[in-house]
């Protein structure tokens, strides 16, 4: 019942019942409308055989006749509904459990690190400049971001507050995440804090109808531009709420009157005017069901086939009631009392004459079950966008096959990570450096009076973990064919390579070179280049190991010894 329908119920309850009672018999008759066209579907697509052409043209496309509406319409009435049907899956489905598990190790994995890349030709910087600040900020935001501090319910990282946020996304459609202040410690500086909300806590006030200006809980302005949404107070799906509590809620604003950013909404518009997110499962929703509901069937079947069944066959039409040795109505021997027939290891049971023993045989398991359902899983991959291969964790065809497996879902997970990085991570990064230089812990002149610089302050990449390799040798090899062709950097190589930062490996590698040089041990030589004489150390000149360190670094030039 909407707020119309309360309000009519304590003046008039006979109207308000009469209300409802069309409203369900409206929605009863729609339904019945769209599953006797199904059916009128495949009565007619039956009919329609090789003696009957235009089964395709005639069949099923006279009774298929969706209405073309907009994209509130077509999504926001069957939400609440796909969202149940997606979660439930999401927990007793391993196929949907695998999916989105895949989505996450894949997309986030051990969580999209922040590299900041600020625009130094903007800001007017040398690279040491960047490089100092960049180094600063990293710090700062390491500090808010490694520990739980920055969740506001105190359980989660921010690279564990990542998955969280995917794995909400593609099981409900959207997800929120408000960024209120909470109270900063001796450890923790920063009053910034992310919390997350389930799409379920978002909502028209009073359990509303949607209207020109509130769609899905989300108050559009003039230009149909987000500019708040109505937050329940708890999520309508709690047990311990009654009445109608549970569509209380308050208005928050997307962005404060201070520019400050107060709520993030998460999901991939598909649409023009969509204000809600679509779960990820939805196209594929009743396919994985059956899927699950066969794949039960079988498991069912074998286990019945495990059994060993006897039915025994008399020409009088008898009953008899067979009994295993070892139960109630067998003796030591296996024998069984009265006219019980027993079973037992090595026994040797007498039947009456025309009596005869039929052995059950249910053919299980099902030959062709495997095939099936890899069959139907290439169709919930198309849909998914992730190769069969990787879905079901199976690599058996050729190297080829699956390399190009790989880099099929490569595509896909690039542009994820990018997505999450533009919904999520850029906006709270953004939030952080904007307190961070108003409590003047980092320096940034012109944030807040010139947009310009602010862009300049806030570039960052996202990265996370790599692709993987399979070739480890070739790989290698062509991306350092890459980046001696200044095809690369070697920043972006190290990254898809390994997952880690060369800004941040550098100083190591530079550490152990200077180390092995100390020690009298040759660099390694590139492949195919013949050995280098052992010069770790010229044997005319005698340096420290400090001096050795320095001409690493660049810092000492050692002249050149005849």
């Amino acid at each position: 019942m909407n707020l119309y329908d309360r309000a009519l119920l304590l003046v008039a309850p006979q109207r308000a019942e009469a209300r409802v009672r069309a409203r369900v018999s409206a929605l009863a008759m729609e339904r019945a409308g769209a599953h006797m066209g199904t059916a009128l579907d495949n009565i007619e697509a039956s009919n329609d055989g090789p003696g009957n052409p235009g089964a395709s043209a005639r069949g099923g496309s006279r009774w298929w006749n969706p209405r073309p509406r907009d994209a509130r319409s077509d999504t926001l009435s069957q939400l609440p509904l796909q969202r149940g049907q997606s979660r439930e899956l999401a927990r007793t489905n391993p196929i949907a459990a695998g999916a989105i598990n895949t989505n996450v190790d894949r997309i986030v994995g051990t969580g999209l690190a922040l590299s900041c890349t600020p625009n130094r030709f903007i800001l007017g910087w040398s690279a040491d400049q960047a490089a100092e600040w960049k180094a600063k900020y990293q710090a700062e935001f390491s500090m808010w971001a490694d520990g739980t501090h920055c969740d506001w319910e105190a359980t989660q990282t921010f690279y564990e507050l990542q998955s969280t946020a995917l794995r909400g996304v593609k099981e409900s459609g959207d997800l929120f995440t408000m960024l209120p202040d909470g109270q900063r410690t001796r450890m923790q500086p920063y009053a910034l804090r992310v919390q997350l909300l389930e799409a379920d806590r978002i909502g028209n006030p009073g359990g509303a109808m949607d209207t020109a200006t509130i769609s899905g809980g989300i108050r559009l302005g003039t230009n149909g531009a987000p500019s708040a949404a109505h937050v329940y107070h708890r999520h309508p799906g709690a047990g311990y709420m009654a009445g109608g509590k549970m569509w209380e809620g308050d208005w928050v604003e997307f962005v404060g009157r201070s520019g400050r950013r107060r709520l993030l909404h998460h999901f991939k518009k598909q649409r023009p005017e969509q204000t809600r997110g679509v779960p990820y499962l939805a196209p594929i929703v009743e396919l994985i069901k059956q899927i699950g509901r066969y794949t039960d069937a079988e498991i069912s079947a074998a286990v019945v086939s495990a059994f060993f069944t006897v039915f025994i066959e008399g020409a009088a039409g008898g009953n008899p009631s067979p009994v295993f040795a070892g139960q109630p109505g067998a003796d030591a021997a296996g024998s069984a009392a009265g006219d019980d027939i027993a079973l037992g290891m090595g026994s040797v049971v007498g039947l009456a004459p025309g009596e005869k023993a039929s052995f059950a045989n249910p053919s299980r398991p099902n030959p062709n079950f495997d095939g099936f359902i890899v069959a139907m899983l290439r169709q919930v991959g198309m849909a998914l966008g992730i190769p069969v291969e990787l879905l079901i964790k199976q690599f058996n065809s050729s190297y080829s096959a699956s390399k190009a497996a790989i880099l099929d879902a490569w595509i896909y997970i690039r542009s994820e990570r990018v997505w999450l990085a533009n919904s999520f991570c850029q906006p709270i990064h953004e939030t952080l450096m904007a307190e961070a230089v108003a409590r003047g812990r980092i320096s940034a002149p012109g944030f807040f009076t010139d947009p310009l610089l602010r862009w300049a302050y806030t570039r960052a990449g996202w990265h996370g973990d790599s692709m993987g390799s399979i070739n480890p040798k070739d790989e290698v090899a062509a991306y350092t064919a890459a980046v001696e062709a200044r095809l690369m950097t070697r920043e972006r190589a190290e990254w898809e390579l390994f997952g880690s930062d060369f800004n941040d490996t550098t100083p190591q590698k530079a550490a152990e070179e200077a180390l092995l040089r100390s020690l009298g041990i040759a660099p390694v030589p590139k492949a195919g280049a013949a050995a280098p004489r052992d010069e770790a150390r010229p044997k005319e000149q005698a340096f420290s190991d400090d001096q050795w360190s320095a001409i690493v670094a660049g810092s000492i030039t050692v002249p050149a010894t005849p």
